[in-house]
């Protein structure tokens, strides 16, 4: 029950990030301007079947989850959480491409608390509170 509450959370911090403004956390006029609209809906579309998918086998199995539906919701929770490290954490700790940092740009309006090191790029409050999430989720469905 915990699981999905977080899951249900999640799906909707993924779903929503980037379409809906919440100032300070996001800027949508900034990521406008950045990505084309297909762009941020074919985001939008991604982010939220990997929120989805997970919350759908939880709320269709309930507790008596197959294996294969076990196996899904750790695999979706475990890769979201890898990419989430891959493309914010190794470059807040060790740097990044400059093309990389560019793509980083369209969050420099939103609130950070993280300090800054050198050149690297700096996760925004909104992407620290949703990696979090995925890392309590991804925790969570290690116990199922």
């Amino acid at each position: 029950m915990v699981l999905t509450i977080f899951a249900f959370i999640l799906f909707l911090l993924l779903a929503l990030h980037d379409l809906v403004h919440f100032p300070p956390l996001t800027n949508i006029k900034d990521l406008k301007k950045a990505e084309s609209e297909s762009r941020r809906f074919t985001d939008v579309a991604i982010n939220g079947l990997c929120g989805l998918i997970p919350l759908l086998l939880m709320l269709w199995f309930g507790p008596h989850q197959p294996t294969w539906s076990l196996r899904t919701i750790k695999c979706i929770y475990g890769l979201l959480l890898l990419g989430a490290f891959l493309s914010c954490w190794v470059p807040y700790f060790f740097g990044s491409p400059e093309e990389h940092r560019k793509a980083f740009e369209k969050f420099k309006n939103t609130h950070h608390f993280l300090p800054a090191r050198g050149e690297n790029i700096v996760p925004n409050t909104f992407h620290v509170i949703m990696h979090i999430m995925m890392l309590v989720c991804f925790i969570l469905s290690l116990s199922l």
